[in-house]
C-alpha cells in the first residue's frame, strides 16, 4: 500500500517500483514473507505480494472440489456391458404399446399424449368395466383383466405400467423377461431388494426401463439447465413441496400398496436434484414429522439435506402442513451470482447482474416425457432417461428413508 501511494505520482515522485522490488511472491505466502523480514540480516527491500487471478481461483477451487469428491466418492457400480447399447437408437422400431393400469392418472396424464404417437395394443385393468371404457375411448385393440395376456404375443411391443406402486417391480421384471421396452410410473420399486431383482432381470434382458420422473422433462427444467450450464462451480438448491394433507382413505394411506409419500411422491424431487446437478449424491441427513391430524400409520412430511459429489448441496422440504394459498412446488437454486426459481413449473424467475427476468411455462413435463419416449420407441432418438439415472434416484430415496429410520446421516451405496 505504501509503495502504491509513493509511486502513484509518476516519474517525478522519484521512486521506481521495479528498482526497489527484490522478489515477488504469491499472496498466500505473505505470513512467511513478514517473518523473513523480521529476521536479522534480511536482504529484501521490496516484496510484491501477487494476488491470483479470478480465473485461477475458480480453477483451483474446482480442482480441489474434484479431488475432494474423488476421495469421498463411493466405488462405482459395475454397469452391464449392454447398458449403453440398449439405450441408443433402436434398430427395430416398436410396433405396438400395451398398457397395464387404467386409472385416472393414466387416462388423464399419459394416454392422451400417446394416442397419436404409437398404435395401442391391449389395455389391462383389474376391473373389466374400466378396461373396456379405456379401450373404446383411446382405440386399444383389446381389453383384459390379467396382465399375462399381453405377454402371449410375438410382435415386439412396449409396455406402459401405471398400476399401484406395489405392482411396479413384479411387472417390470416380467416385462424385462419378455425383452420389452418399459415405461413405469414412479416409484420404480418399493425396496432395495426389489431394485436388486430388477438389476438382475435387466442384465439378462434386451429391453429397457424408463421411470416416469416427468419434472426433469418440463420446459422450465430445460430452460433452467441451459442457464446453469454457464454458471461455474457447485450450486445450492432447495425444493419446498406442499402436497396437502392425505386422506387416510386414499390408497396412498395403505403403506403396503404405496410405500408412503416419501417413497411414492418425494422421489420426484430427489430425482430432480440428481438431474439438476448431474452428479452423484453422496450423503443424506433426513428427518420427518408425523401428521398433526388424521389416521395415517406413517409420516407424510420429511426434510432432507443432500451432499453431491461435485460439491453441490440440496435441501428438500416435503410437508403436508401449510396453506393452499402458498405455491405447491418451489425450487430455488443459487450459484456464482445467479439465483433461479421455478414456481409450480409455471414460472421461471432468474436474478443475475442485479436484474430480474421472468419466463412463463405451462407443463410439468408429462407431454414432453412421453413424446421423448415415443421417439425412442420409433428409433428416432436415444433413450431419454437411461436406467442408471433412475436407479440412482431410487437409491437416494432409500437413503432418505434410512436416515429417517436411523436418525443419522447415511452414505449412499454404490
Amino acid at each position: 500500500m505504501i509503495i502504491r501511494l509513493a509511486t502513484s505520482g509518476g516519474p517525478s515522485s522519484g521512486i521506481s517500483r521495479p528498482a526497489i522490488t527484490t522478489r515477488r511472491v504469491p499472496f498466500k505466502d505473505a505470513l512467511a514473507v513478514y517473518q523473513d523480514l523480521m529476521q536479522e540480516g534480511a536482504k529484501d527491500i521490496g516484496v510484491v505480494l501477487e494476488y491470483e487471478s479470478a480465473e485461477s481461483v475458480v480453477r483451483e477451487s474446482a480442482e480441489c472440489g474434484a479431488r475432494s469428491a474423488e476421495l469421498s466418492r463411493p466405488a462405482a457400480r459395475q454397469i452391464h456391458p449392454e447398458s449403453e447399447i440398449r439405450d441408443q437408437h433402436l434398430t427395430t422400431p416398436v410396433q405396438r404399446l400395451d398398457v397395464i393400469g387404467a386409472g385416472n392418472f393414466a387416462r388423464t396424464m399419459l394416454l392422451p399424449h400417446l394416442k397419436n404417437e404409437i398404435p395401442f395394443g391391449t389395455i389391462v385393468n383389474r376391473t373389466a368395466l374400466s378396461a373396456n371404457h379405456v379401450r373404446d375411448k383411446f382405440g386399444f385393440e383389446t381389453a383384459a383383466t390379467d396382465s399375462a395376456e399381453i405377454f402371449k404375443g410375438t410382435e415386439p411391443a412396449a409396455v406402459l405400467i401405471a398400476t399401484r406402486h406395489h405392482l411396479h417391480a413384479p411387472l417390470v421384471k416380467r416385462a424385462l423377461a419378455d425383452h420389452r421396452h418399459i415405461f413405469v410410473e414412479k416409484p420404480l420399486c418399493l425396496s432395495r431388494q426389489e431394485l436388486t431383482e430388477i438389476d438382475a432381470a435387466r442384465a439378462k434382458s434386451r429391453g429397457s426401463v424408463m421411470v416416469g420422473f416427468n419434472r426433469r422433462f418440463a420446459p422450465a427444467s430445460a430452460d433452467l439447465k441451459e442457464i446453469l450450464a454457464s454458471v461455474p462451480g457447485p450450486k445450492t438448491a432447495s425444493f419446498r413441496v406442499m402436497p396437502g394433507k392425505l386422506d387416510p382413505q386414499h390408497w396412498y394411506g395403505n403403506f403396503a400398496e404405496s410405500g408412503g409419500r416419501v417413497l411414492g411422491e418425494a422421489c420426484h424431487f430427489l430425482d430432480f436434484f440428481c438431474f439438476l446437478f448431474d452428479a452423484r449424491p453422496l450423503r443424506v441427513l433426513a428427518q420427518t414429522t408425523w401428521p398433526v391430524t388424521g389416521r395415517l400409520p406413517f409420516p407424510d412430511s420429511a426434510t432432507a439435506q443432500i451432499e453431491f459429489a461435485d460439491g453441490s448441496c440440496a435441501q428438500l422440504v416435503y410437508s403436508a402442513e401449510g396453506d393452499a394459498s402458498f405455491p405447491k412446488e418451489v425450487l430455488t437454486v443459487y450459484g456464482a451470482g445467479v439465483v433461479a426459481e421455478i414456481i409450480n413449473f409455471q414460472e421461471l424467475v432468474v436474478h443475475s447482474g442485479r436484474k430480474r427476468k421472468s419466463f412463463s411455462c405451462s407443463s410439468k413435463g408429462h407431454a414432453e416425457e412421453i413424446s421423448a419416449w415415443a421417439r425412442f420407441l420409433r428409433g428416432q432418438a436415444a433413450h431419454p432417461l437411461p436406467y442408471e439415472k433412475s436407479r440412482l434416484s431410487m437409491l437416494l430415496t432409500f437413503a432418505v428413508l434410512d436416515s429417517i429410520q436411523k436418525s443419522r446421516a447415511v452414505e449412499l451405496e454404490a
